[in-house]
Protein backbone atom coordinates (compact mmCIF):
# COMPACT_ATOMS: atom_id res chain seq x y z
CA UNK A 1 0.00 0.00 0.00
CA UNK A 2 3.13 2.04 -0.53
CA UNK A 3 1.49 3.46 -3.86
CA UNK A 4 -2.09 4.49 -1.99
CA UNK A 5 -1.51 8.39 -2.84
CA UNK A 6 -1.38 7.48 -6.34
CA UNK A 7 -5.04 6.14 -6.02
CA UNK A 8 -6.73 8.97 -3.61
CA UNK A 9 -5.89 12.21 -1.67
CA UNK A 10 -9.05 11.20 0.19
CA UNK A 11 -7.91 10.56 3.76
CA UNK A 12 -11.33 8.61 4.33
CA UNK A 13 -11.00 6.72 0.92
CA UNK A 14 -7.19 5.48 1.70
CA UNK A 15 -8.47 4.41 5.15
CA UNK A 16 -11.32 1.70 3.20
CA UNK A 17 -8.22 0.99 0.52
CA UNK A 18 -5.98 -0.39 3.79
CA UNK A 19 -9.40 -2.33 5.04
CA UNK A 20 -10.37 -3.87 1.39
CA UNK A 21 -6.48 -5.03 0.97
CA UNK A 22 -6.28 -6.69 4.42
CA UNK A 23 -9.92 -8.36 3.37
CA UNK A 24 -7.74 -9.58 -0.25
CA UNK A 25 -10.21 -7.54 -1.93
CA UNK A 26 -9.36 -5.89 -5.47
CA UNK A 27 -10.80 -2.67 -6.72
CA UNK A 28 -10.69 -1.06 -9.91
CA UNK A 29 -6.87 0.26 -9.11
CA UNK A 30 -5.65 -3.61 -8.76
CA UNK A 31 -7.25 -4.53 -11.86
CA UNK A 32 -5.88 -1.78 -13.89
CA UNK A 33 -2.41 -2.42 -12.24
CA UNK A 34 -3.01 -5.99 -13.82
CA UNK A 35 -4.12 -4.69 -17.21
CA UNK A 36 -0.92 -2.86 -17.59
CA UNK A 37 0.85 -2.43 -20.06
CA UNK A 38 -2.25 -1.21 -22.20
CA UNK A 39 -2.43 -1.97 -25.82
CA UNK A 40 -0.16 0.63 -27.24
CA UNK A 41 -1.73 0.42 -30.55
CA UNK A 42 -5.27 0.98 -29.75
CA UNK A 43 -4.40 4.11 -27.29
CA UNK A 44 -2.59 5.41 -30.81
CA UNK A 45 -5.63 4.61 -33.23
CA UNK A 46 -3.75 1.99 -34.75
CA UNK A 47 -5.93 -0.82 -34.51
CA UNK A 48 -8.19 -1.10 -37.74
CA UNK A 49 -11.95 -0.57 -36.25
CA UNK A 50 -13.21 -1.69 -39.90
CA UNK A 51 -16.03 -4.64 -39.99
CA UNK A 52 -13.74 -7.30 -41.30
CA UNK A 53 -13.16 -10.89 -39.98
CA UNK A 54 -9.66 -10.88 -42.28
CA UNK A 55 -7.65 -8.76 -39.24
CA UNK A 56 -7.53 -7.56 -36.90
CA UNK A 57 -4.83 -5.32 -38.37
CA UNK A 58 -2.39 -3.02 -36.73
CA UNK A 59 0.30 -0.71 -37.91
CA UNK A 60 3.56 0.02 -36.43
CA UNK A 61 3.77 3.19 -35.49
CA UNK A 62 7.71 3.98 -35.98
CA UNK A 63 7.01 2.21 -39.14
CA UNK A 64 9.21 -0.91 -38.71
CA UNK A 65 6.62 -3.50 -38.81
CA UNK A 66 2.73 -3.07 -40.87
CA UNK A 67 2.45 0.21 -42.88
CA UNK A 68 -0.96 -0.94 -43.99
CA UNK A 69 -4.21 -3.22 -43.07
CA UNK A 70 -4.65 -6.59 -45.00
CA UNK A 71 -7.00 -4.37 -47.42
CA UNK A 72 -4.63 -1.66 -47.71
CA UNK A 73 -6.02 0.97 -45.35
CA UNK A 74 -3.40 3.45 -44.56
CA UNK A 75 -2.09 4.77 -41.24
CA UNK A 76 -4.01 8.10 -41.36
CA UNK A 77 -7.23 6.37 -42.59
CA UNK A 78 -7.41 4.03 -39.63
CA UNK A 79 -6.52 6.93 -36.85
CA UNK A 80 -9.72 8.96 -38.20
CA UNK A 81 -11.49 5.43 -38.67
CA UNK A 82 -11.23 5.01 -34.95
CA UNK A 83 -12.51 8.17 -33.68
CA UNK A 84 -15.33 8.01 -36.34
CA UNK A 85 -16.32 4.58 -34.77
CA UNK A 86 -15.71 6.09 -31.49
CA UNK A 87 -18.33 8.77 -32.67
CA UNK A 88 -20.98 6.71 -33.97
CA UNK A 89 -20.95 4.98 -30.82
CA UNK A 90 -21.25 7.79 -28.86
CA UNK A 91 -23.92 9.29 -31.00
CA UNK A 92 -26.10 5.64 -30.52
CA UNK A 93 -25.62 5.92 -26.91
CA UNK A 94 -27.23 9.25 -27.65
CA UNK A 95 -30.03 8.31 -30.00
CA UNK A 96 -30.88 5.74 -27.44
CA UNK A 97 -31.36 8.27 -24.34
CA UNK A 98 -33.81 10.20 -27.07
CA UNK A 99 -36.48 7.11 -27.88
CA UNK A 100 -38.68 9.79 -28.83
CA UNK A 101 -36.79 11.32 -31.51
CA UNK A 102 -38.39 11.41 -35.09
CA UNK A 103 -36.17 12.93 -37.81
CA UNK A 104 -38.03 11.76 -40.87
CA UNK A 105 -37.36 14.99 -42.06
CA UNK A 106 -34.54 15.93 -40.17
CA UNK A 107 -33.62 17.16 -36.21
CA UNK A 108 -35.68 20.45 -35.71
CA UNK A 109 -32.92 22.47 -34.06
CA UNK A 110 -34.20 25.54 -31.63
CA UNK A 111 -33.02 27.18 -28.54
CA UNK A 112 -29.75 28.61 -27.42
CA UNK A 113 -27.60 25.40 -28.49
CA UNK A 114 -29.55 24.59 -31.67
CA UNK A 115 -28.91 27.80 -33.38
CA UNK A 116 -25.39 27.26 -32.55
CA UNK A 117 -25.28 23.80 -34.06
CA UNK A 118 -27.57 25.51 -37.14
CA UNK A 119 -24.91 28.59 -37.32
CA UNK A 120 -22.10 25.93 -38.02
CA UNK A 121 -24.18 23.52 -40.33
CA UNK A 122 -24.91 26.96 -42.25
CA UNK A 123 -21.11 28.21 -41.49
CA UNK A 124 -19.41 24.38 -43.15
CA UNK A 125 -21.91 24.89 -46.08
CA UNK A 126 -23.53 21.36 -44.62
CA UNK A 127 -26.73 19.54 -44.62
CA UNK A 128 -29.30 18.91 -41.87
CA UNK A 129 -28.29 16.93 -39.39
CA UNK A 130 -30.72 13.58 -38.98
CA UNK A 131 -30.27 10.28 -37.20
CA UNK A 132 -29.37 8.50 -40.08
CA UNK A 133 -26.02 10.06 -39.71
CA UNK A 134 -25.28 7.06 -37.73
CA UNK A 135 -26.02 4.46 -40.57
CA UNK A 136 -24.18 6.64 -42.71
CA UNK A 137 -21.47 5.90 -41.04
CA UNK A 138 -21.77 2.78 -40.38
CA UNK A 139 -21.67 2.35 -44.16
CA UNK A 140 -18.20 4.46 -44.46
CA UNK A 141 -16.30 1.74 -41.93
CA UNK A 142 -17.60 -0.83 -43.74
CA UNK A 143 -14.07 -2.06 -45.18
CA UNK A 144 -14.54 0.71 -48.01
CA UNK A 145 -12.22 3.80 -48.93
CA UNK A 146 -12.37 6.43 -47.67
CA UNK A 147 -10.38 9.52 -46.93
CA UNK A 148 -8.92 10.59 -43.61
CA UNK A 149 -11.22 13.93 -44.18
CA UNK A 150 -14.47 12.25 -44.63
CA UNK A 151 -14.06 9.81 -41.69
CA UNK A 152 -13.39 12.98 -39.59
CA UNK A 153 -15.95 15.45 -40.88
CA UNK A 154 -18.32 12.31 -40.36
CA UNK A 155 -17.11 12.32 -36.88
CA UNK A 156 -17.56 16.01 -36.12
CA UNK A 157 -21.04 15.71 -37.65
CA UNK A 158 -21.96 12.80 -35.30
CA UNK A 159 -21.01 15.16 -32.28
CA UNK A 160 -23.47 17.92 -33.35
CA UNK A 161 -25.80 15.35 -33.82
CA UNK A 162 -25.22 14.23 -30.13
CA UNK A 163 -25.10 17.59 -28.92
CA UNK A 164 -28.66 17.78 -30.76
CA UNK A 165 -29.86 14.85 -29.34
CA UNK A 166 -29.08 15.25 -25.68
CA UNK A 167 -30.57 18.90 -25.63
CA UNK A 168 -33.92 17.23 -27.26
CA UNK A 169 -33.74 14.27 -24.57
CA UNK A 170 -33.02 16.76 -21.59
CA UNK A 171 -36.47 16.94 -19.20
CA UNK A 172 -37.14 20.29 -18.43
CA UNK A 173 -37.01 21.13 -15.00
CA UNK A 174 -39.72 22.35 -12.98
CA UNK A 175 -37.42 24.09 -10.10
CA UNK A 176 -34.24 25.99 -10.32
CA UNK A 177 -32.30 24.72 -7.90
CA UNK A 178 -32.32 20.98 -6.34
CA UNK A 179 -30.36 19.88 -2.76
CA UNK A 180 -27.88 17.55 -2.60
CA UNK A 181 -26.05 16.18 0.13
CA UNK A 182 -23.33 13.93 -0.38
CA UNK A 183 -19.74 12.74 0.98
CA UNK A 184 -19.10 9.87 3.23
CA UNK A 185 -20.90 11.91 5.83
CA UNK A 186 -23.62 10.98 4.58
CA UNK A 187 -23.68 7.08 4.91
CA UNK A 188 -24.21 6.31 8.98
CA UNK A 189 -27.63 8.29 9.02
CA UNK A 190 -29.35 5.08 8.62
CA UNK A 191 -28.67 1.45 10.28
CA UNK A 192 -29.89 0.12 6.68
CA UNK A 193 -28.56 1.54 3.50
CA UNK A 194 -30.00 0.38 0.08
CA UNK A 195 -27.31 1.52 -2.40
CA UNK A 196 -27.86 2.39 -5.95
CA UNK A 197 -25.26 2.43 -9.06
CA UNK A 198 -26.31 3.34 -13.28
CA UNK A 199 -30.00 4.07 -13.97
CA UNK A 200 -32.54 2.30 -12.20
CA UNK A 201 -36.23 2.89 -13.30
CA UNK A 202 -37.52 5.93 -11.20
CA UNK A 203 -40.75 4.51 -10.33
CA UNK A 204 -38.83 2.32 -8.57
CA UNK A 205 -36.51 4.52 -6.65
CA UNK A 206 -40.17 6.66 -5.76
CA UNK A 207 -41.54 2.94 -4.89
CA UNK A 208 -38.84 2.62 -2.86
CA UNK A 209 -38.93 6.05 -0.79
CA UNK A 210 -42.34 5.50 -0.37
CA UNK A 211 -42.19 1.94 1.05
CA UNK A 212 -39.78 3.46 3.81
CA UNK A 213 -42.11 6.39 4.85
CA UNK A 214 -44.55 3.53 5.68
CA UNK A 215 -42.01 0.78 6.78
CA UNK A 216 -41.18 -0.53 10.18
CA UNK A 217 -38.42 1.28 12.02
CA UNK A 218 -35.50 0.48 11.52
CA UNK A 219 -35.59 2.68 8.57
CA UNK A 220 -33.34 2.42 5.77
CA UNK A 221 -31.27 4.84 3.86
CA UNK A 222 -31.05 5.32 -0.12
CA UNK A 223 -27.87 6.08 -1.23
CA UNK A 224 -26.38 6.40 -4.64
CA UNK A 225 -22.83 5.40 -5.37
CA UNK A 226 -22.18 7.96 -7.33
CA UNK A 227 -24.78 8.69 -9.86
CA UNK A 228 -27.56 11.57 -9.62
CA UNK A 229 -30.69 10.14 -8.94
CA UNK A 230 -33.80 12.01 -8.07
CA UNK A 231 -36.10 11.54 -5.09
CA UNK A 232 -39.06 13.50 -3.91
CA UNK A 233 -37.85 17.29 -4.48
CA UNK A 234 -34.23 16.77 -4.26
CA UNK A 235 -31.50 14.18 -5.02
CA UNK A 236 -30.62 10.86 -3.61
CA UNK A 237 -27.57 11.32 -1.33
CA UNK A 238 -24.61 10.50 -3.00
CA UNK A 239 -21.85 8.78 -0.89
CA UNK A 240 -19.22 8.31 -3.15
CA UNK A 241 -18.17 9.02 -6.52
CA UNK A 242 -18.67 6.74 -9.35
CA UNK A 243 -14.89 5.64 -8.96
CA UNK A 244 -14.91 5.23 -5.61
CA UNK A 245 -18.25 2.81 -5.35
CA UNK A 246 -16.52 -0.60 -5.64
CA UNK A 247 -14.12 0.97 -2.72
CA UNK A 248 -17.42 1.82 -0.57
CA UNK A 249 -19.10 -1.75 -1.06
CA UNK A 250 -15.99 -3.08 0.03
CA UNK A 251 -16.21 -1.59 3.76
CA UNK A 252 -19.52 -3.75 4.52
CA UNK A 253 -21.69 -0.25 4.75
CA UNK A 254 -24.22 -1.06 1.79
CA UNK A 255 -26.78 -3.86 2.51
CA UNK A 256 -28.52 -4.22 -0.79
CA UNK A 257 -27.79 -2.96 -4.48
CA UNK A 258 -30.32 -2.03 -6.88
CA UNK A 259 -28.58 -2.01 -9.97
CA UNK A 260 -29.93 0.25 -13.31
CA UNK A 261 -28.19 0.17 -17.00
CA UNK A 262 -24.50 1.37 -16.60
CA UNK A 263 -23.47 -0.60 -13.66
CA UNK A 264 -20.01 -1.60 -14.10
CA UNK A 265 -19.62 -5.67 -13.85
CA UNK A 266 -16.78 -5.19 -11.01
CA UNK A 267 -20.02 -3.83 -8.81
CA UNK A 268 -21.90 -6.75 -9.64
CA UNK A 269 -19.53 -8.98 -8.84
CA UNK A 270 -18.03 -7.36 -5.84
CA UNK A 271 -21.76 -7.68 -3.86
CA UNK A 272 -21.38 -11.11 -4.82
CA UNK A 273 -18.48 -11.92 -2.87
CA UNK A 274 -19.11 -10.20 -0.14
CA UNK A 275 -23.03 -11.90 -0.66
CA UNK A 276 -24.98 -8.32 -0.98
CA UNK A 277 -28.44 -9.14 -2.27
CA UNK A 278 -28.08 -7.74 -6.21
CA UNK A 279 -31.47 -6.35 -7.05
CA UNK A 280 -31.66 -6.41 -11.37
CA UNK A 281 -34.88 -7.34 -12.11
CA UNK A 282 -37.22 -4.64 -12.12
CA UNK A 283 -40.39 -6.12 -13.94
CA UNK A 284 -40.76 -8.39 -10.70
CA UNK A 285 -39.23 -6.24 -8.14
CA UNK A 286 -41.11 -5.75 -4.81
CA UNK A 287 -39.89 -2.86 -2.84
CA UNK A 288 -41.41 -3.93 0.35
CA UNK A 289 -39.10 -7.70 -0.43
CA UNK A 290 -36.34 -5.33 -1.39
CA UNK A 291 -36.07 -3.40 2.12
CA UNK A 292 -37.00 -6.87 3.62
CA UNK A 293 -33.52 -8.11 2.03
CA UNK A 294 -31.94 -5.17 3.21
CA UNK A 295 -32.49 -5.48 6.68
CA UNK A 296 -31.98 -9.05 6.73
CA UNK A 297 -28.53 -8.51 5.31
CA UNK A 298 -27.86 -5.65 7.76
CA UNK A 299 -28.96 -7.76 10.84
CA UNK A 300 -26.33 -10.64 9.39
CA UNK A 301 -23.43 -7.86 8.82
CA UNK A 302 -20.45 -8.23 10.93
CA UNK A 303 -18.37 -5.67 9.07
CA UNK A 304 -17.36 -2.83 11.43
CA UNK A 305 -19.05 0.45 10.99
CA UNK A 306 -16.02 2.65 9.59
CA UNK A 307 -17.99 6.08 9.30
CA UNK A 308 -18.81 6.42 12.84
CA UNK A 309 -16.00 9.63 13.09
CA UNK A 310 -16.61 10.88 9.47
CA UNK A 311 -17.63 14.62 9.45
CA UNK A 312 -21.38 15.36 8.19
CA UNK A 313 -22.14 15.09 4.78
CA UNK A 314 -21.98 18.76 2.41
CA UNK A 315 -25.44 19.99 1.45
CA UNK A 316 -25.04 21.87 -1.55
CA UNK A 317 -27.16 23.33 -4.15
CA UNK A 318 -27.83 21.38 -7.59
CA UNK A 319 -28.45 24.32 -10.75
CA UNK A 320 -30.99 22.53 -12.40
CA UNK A 321 -31.77 25.13 -15.61
CA UNK A 322 -30.32 27.45 -17.64
CA UNK A 323 -32.51 30.10 -16.79
CA UNK A 324 -30.88 29.35 -13.26
CA UNK A 325 -27.41 29.46 -14.09
CA UNK A 326 -28.24 32.95 -16.39
CA UNK A 327 -29.85 34.37 -13.04
CA UNK A 328 -26.55 33.39 -11.33
CA UNK A 329 -24.17 34.38 -13.24
CA UNK A 330 -25.82 37.89 -14.28
CA UNK A 331 -25.85 38.46 -10.50
CA UNK A 332 -23.03 37.68 -8.90
CA UNK A 333 -21.30 40.36 -11.77
CA UNK A 334 -19.26 36.64 -13.51
CA UNK A 335 -17.23 37.93 -16.06
CA UNK A 336 -14.88 34.90 -16.90
CA UNK A 337 -16.65 31.39 -16.37
CA UNK A 338 -14.50 28.10 -16.63
CA UNK A 339 -16.61 24.84 -17.16
CA UNK A 340 -14.96 21.91 -15.60
CA UNK A 341 -16.34 18.63 -15.23
CA UNK A 342 -16.74 14.72 -15.84
CA UNK A 343 -16.13 11.06 -14.58
CA UNK A 344 -13.84 9.46 -12.52
CA UNK A 345 -10.94 7.76 -14.30
CA UNK A 346 -8.06 5.25 -12.93
CA UNK A 347 -5.12 7.06 -14.84
CA UNK A 348 -4.74 9.60 -11.92
CA UNK A 349 -5.29 9.57 -8.08
CA UNK A 350 -9.45 9.71 -7.58
CA UNK A 351 -10.24 13.63 -7.57
CA UNK A 352 -6.69 15.34 -7.79
CA UNK A 353 -6.39 16.49 -11.16
CA UNK A 354 -10.28 17.83 -10.45
CA UNK A 355 -8.88 19.70 -7.19
CA UNK A 356 -5.87 20.81 -8.43
CA UNK A 357 -7.59 22.87 -11.31
CA UNK A 358 -10.12 24.17 -8.55
CA UNK A 359 -8.02 25.53 -6.20
CA UNK A 360 -5.59 26.80 -8.95
CA UNK A 361 -8.33 28.66 -10.93
CA UNK A 362 -9.42 30.42 -7.27
CA UNK A 363 -8.53 33.95 -6.89
CA UNK A 364 -8.05 34.15 -10.92
CA UNK A 365 -11.98 36.14 -11.45
CA UNK A 366 -13.08 32.84 -13.12
CA UNK A 367 -15.85 31.18 -11.79
CA UNK A 368 -16.37 27.94 -11.97
CA UNK A 369 -18.94 25.09 -12.96
CA UNK A 370 -19.09 21.58 -12.75
CA UNK A 371 -20.30 18.72 -13.53
CA UNK A 372 -20.46 15.02 -12.37
CA UNK A 373 -17.77 13.15 -10.48
CA UNK A 374 -15.41 16.62 -11.19
CA UNK A 375 -18.46 18.59 -9.29
CA UNK A 376 -18.56 16.51 -6.05
CA UNK A 377 -14.43 16.29 -5.20
CA UNK A 378 -14.64 20.10 -6.28
CA UNK A 379 -17.30 20.49 -3.49
CA UNK A 380 -15.16 18.63 -1.37
CA UNK A 381 -12.04 20.58 -1.29
CA UNK A 382 -13.95 23.51 -0.83
CA UNK A 383 -15.52 21.76 1.78
CA UNK A 384 -12.12 21.16 3.47
CA UNK A 385 -10.56 24.85 1.85
CA UNK A 386 -12.02 28.07 3.81
CA UNK A 387 -9.55 29.87 1.09
CA UNK A 388 -11.88 28.98 -2.10
CA UNK A 389 -15.78 29.51 -3.43
CA UNK A 390 -18.43 27.02 -3.58
CA UNK A 391 -18.41 25.73 -7.40
CA UNK A 392 -21.48 25.83 -9.39
CA UNK A 393 -22.81 22.65 -9.23
CA UNK A 394 -24.58 21.19 -12.94
CA UNK A 395 -27.38 18.88 -13.13
CA UNK A 396 -25.07 16.10 -14.74
CA UNK A 397 -27.83 14.87 -16.89
CA UNK A 398 -27.00 18.01 -19.01
CA UNK A 399 -23.33 18.81 -17.73
CA UNK A 400 -21.89 21.62 -19.70
CA UNK A 401 -24.64 22.32 -22.15
CA UNK A 402 -26.97 23.84 -19.03
CA UNK A 403 -24.41 26.24 -18.60
CA UNK A 404 -23.98 27.12 -22.09
CA UNK A 405 -27.48 28.00 -22.74
CA UNK A 406 -27.61 29.56 -19.89
CA UNK A 407 -24.63 31.77 -20.44
CA UNK A 408 -26.62 32.99 -24.02
CA UNK A 409 -29.87 33.52 -22.13
CA UNK A 410 -27.66 36.09 -20.45
CA UNK A 411 -26.01 36.95 -23.53
CA UNK A 412 -22.55 35.96 -22.04
CA UNK A 413 -21.23 33.28 -24.11
CA UNK A 414 -17.64 35.46 -24.43
CA UNK A 415 -17.46 34.97 -20.61
CA UNK A 416 -16.65 31.00 -21.14
CA UNK A 417 -12.60 30.57 -20.68
CA UNK A 418 -13.45 27.14 -21.79
CA UNK A 419 -14.71 23.81 -21.13
CA UNK A 420 -12.49 21.19 -20.02
CA UNK A 421 -13.01 17.03 -19.34
CA UNK A 422 -11.19 16.23 -16.46
CA UNK A 423 -12.37 12.99 -16.86
CA UNK A 424 -14.68 10.92 -19.45
CA UNK A 425 -16.54 7.58 -18.85
CA UNK A 426 -17.84 6.77 -21.97
CA UNK A 427 -17.76 7.91 -26.09
CA UNK A 428 -20.81 9.98 -25.12
CA UNK A 429 -18.84 12.26 -23.42
CA UNK A 430 -16.31 12.25 -26.40
CA UNK A 431 -18.87 13.19 -28.45
CA UNK A 432 -19.74 16.19 -26.67
CA UNK A 433 -17.01 17.12 -26.30
CA UNK A 434 -15.89 17.61 -30.05
CA UNK A 435 -19.76 18.77 -31.17
CA UNK A 436 -18.68 21.55 -28.84
CA UNK A 437 -15.40 22.18 -30.00
CA UNK A 438 -16.52 22.39 -33.78
CA UNK A 439 -19.53 25.02 -32.93
CA UNK A 440 -16.83 26.67 -31.08
CA UNK A 441 -15.98 26.85 -27.93
CA UNK A 442 -12.52 25.59 -26.34
CA UNK A 443 -12.45 22.38 -25.07
CA UNK A 444 -9.86 20.45 -23.47
CA UNK A 445 -9.69 16.49 -22.66
CA UNK A 446 -7.73 15.28 -19.96
CA UNK A 447 -8.36 12.03 -20.89
CA UNK A 448 -6.28 10.38 -23.84
CA UNK A 449 -8.01 9.70 -26.78
CA UNK A 450 -6.86 7.22 -29.55
CA UNK A 451 -5.60 9.88 -32.04
CA UNK A 452 -1.62 10.24 -31.33
CA UNK A 453 -1.10 7.48 -33.96
CA UNK A 454 -1.12 10.56 -36.89
CA UNK A 455 0.12 13.51 -36.66
CA UNK A 456 -1.38 14.68 -39.53
CA UNK A 457 -5.06 13.40 -38.48
CA UNK A 458 -4.57 15.21 -36.05
CA UNK A 459 -3.56 18.93 -37.45
CA UNK A 460 -6.67 17.98 -40.02
CA UNK A 461 -9.03 17.72 -37.31
CA UNK A 462 -7.67 20.83 -35.13
CA UNK A 463 -7.87 22.39 -38.65
CA UNK A 464 -11.63 21.57 -39.55
CA UNK A 465 -12.60 23.06 -35.75
CA UNK A 466 -10.52 26.36 -36.04
CA UNK A 467 -11.83 27.03 -39.18
CA UNK A 468 -15.32 27.34 -37.23
CA UNK A 469 -13.72 29.48 -34.18
CA UNK A 470 -12.92 26.39 -31.62
CA UNK A 471 -10.26 24.62 -30.50
CA UNK A 472 -9.56 21.22 -28.83
CA UNK A 473 -6.84 20.21 -26.87
CA UNK A 474 -5.76 16.89 -26.04
CA UNK A 475 -3.22 15.03 -24.86
CA UNK A 476 -1.40 11.57 -25.52
CA UNK A 477 -0.80 11.17 -22.07
CA UNK A 478 -3.01 11.74 -18.42
CA UNK A 479 -3.19 15.46 -18.48
CA UNK A 480 -1.60 17.49 -15.57
CA UNK A 481 -3.41 20.22 -13.57
CA UNK A 482 -0.81 22.41 -14.44
CA UNK A 483 -1.03 22.05 -18.28
CA UNK A 484 -5.15 22.70 -18.14
CA UNK A 485 -4.22 25.61 -15.69
CA UNK A 486 -2.47 27.32 -18.59
CA UNK A 487 -4.67 26.34 -21.08
CA UNK A 488 -7.43 27.94 -18.93
CA UNK A 489 -5.28 31.10 -18.57
CA UNK A 490 -3.86 31.88 -21.71
CA UNK A 491 -6.89 34.36 -23.21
Amino acid sequence: METIHLKTPDPVSQHLLRSAAQQGIDLPWERYEKAQPQDGFMRLGLYCPLECLHGPCRIDPFSRGPTQGICGLGREQMVAATLLRLCQKGATQALAGAPHCNDANGLELSGALGNLIDKTLTATRQDDLSCSEIFEAAGLLQRSFCSQEKFLQKALRLGLLTLALVDQSSISAKVDTLECSTGYGVIPEAPVRVGFSGRPPQGLIDALEKGLLNGPAPSAALLSLGDWLRLDGRYMPIGVTSGEAELLLSSGAIHLLVAGPGTDPGVIALCKQMNVPVVMDYQTADPGDILKQARTRAAQSSYPDLFADVPAGLLTRVIMSPDSFSKTIVNDSVDQVALIGGADTPHLPLGSLAGDLFTALTGTNVKIAGWGDTALWMARRAQVDASVDQPLILENNQGPLLAIKGLAEAEKLHCLKGVCFAGMRDVLDLNIALGLAYIGFRVSIATPIPLHGSNVVNQTLSQLIVENGGELLHFDHPAEAGDLVSWFTAL
